[in-house]
């Protein structure tokens, strides 16, 4: 599925669409995949569960280091970062906005060291003596993905709170009806 317009799939007005496009790295297209869109539906979906915009940017910053330093291969165009968002998620096994397999548990203790899913040129330090260490990043990840688990489970209640309140509101005005036709 292809559109030329987010904006009408997310109910969001185009310049959230740009807004998020920018803060997430994304080109602009003329039609937009149906990976772009639920990638969009996703934060959108996630916004509205009160996680805020800095930790949705702190989760990608993470998700993007894991990626590169775990050496998965998600393709090279522009849109290989998000490719996996149409797919079927696997919490268990799949970062949350990339959709990207790490190939081990999420919330694992452990990574097998030397795990490269692509072959690449050497470099001259390897990532750990450059600072980045994959244990270190999905320990990280982890301890803000829970943080992102808690606050939508606490809003899960609010909202299944307001859902009932709005069935209420919704009989209410199938009563009303009811009683205007009849006089």
């Amino acid at each position: 599925m292809t559109s030329s317009s987010p904006s009408n799939a997310l109910g969001r007005p185009a310049l959230w669409i740009s807004r998020q496009r920018k803060r997430f790295g994304l080109p602009a297209l003329d039609d937009y995949p149906e990976c772009y869109v639920a990638f969009l539906r996703k934060v959108r979906d996630l916004r509205n569960l009160g996680i805020s915009e800095e930790k949705l940017g702190d989760l990608w910053d993470l998700e993007k280091k894991l990626i590169a330093i775990l050496h998965l291969d998600l393709g090279r165009g522009e849109l290989s970062m998000i490719e996996g968002c149409s797919a079927v998620a696997d919490p268990e096994r799949r970062l949350l906005l990339s959709n990207a397999d790490l190939g081990v548990p999420l919330m694992a203790r452990h990574v097998q060291a030397g795990l490269d899913f692509q072959t690449r040129p050497r470099e001259l330090f390897e990532e750990k003596e450059m600072g980045e260490d994959a244990l270190r990043l999905l320990g990280e990840y982890q301890a803000l993905l829970q943080e992102v688990r808690e606050t939508v489970g606490r809003e899960r209640e609010v909202l299944k709170s307001s859902l009932q309140w709005e069935r209420a509101f919704d009989l209410g005005k199938s009563w009303r009806k009811g009683i205007a036709g009849n006089a």
